[in-house]
């Protein structure tokens, strides 16, 4: 991957986390910086971040479906999405 293919993924990354972080707050009532810090320690968040894991180029409807699977203790699910 270029310099700037690397970049833009990192952007979209960031620009995901954000999202699915907005969406935590949202439903968990708390605040983003609370969200963000629960979403930094997820495995779902660790793949997020790994551009071989692809996530990156999934809605972040389906990260926030990912997150919430694993918070339930539901890897079944998780590992089936």
């Amino acid at each position: 991957m270029t310099k700037l293919g690397g970049k833009l993924v990192e952007q979209h990354q960031d620009i995901l986390a954000t999202r699915v972080a907005h969406m935590i707050a949202t439903k968990e009532s708390i605040t983003p910086t609370e969200a963000i810090r629960k979403l930094m320690v997820t495995e779902t968040y660790g793949l997020l971040l790994d551009p071989k894991a692809y996530l990156h180029f999934e809605s972040a409807e389906y990260i926030y479906y990912m997150y919430n699977a694993e918070q339930r203790g539901d890897w079944e699910l998780w590992l089936e999405l």
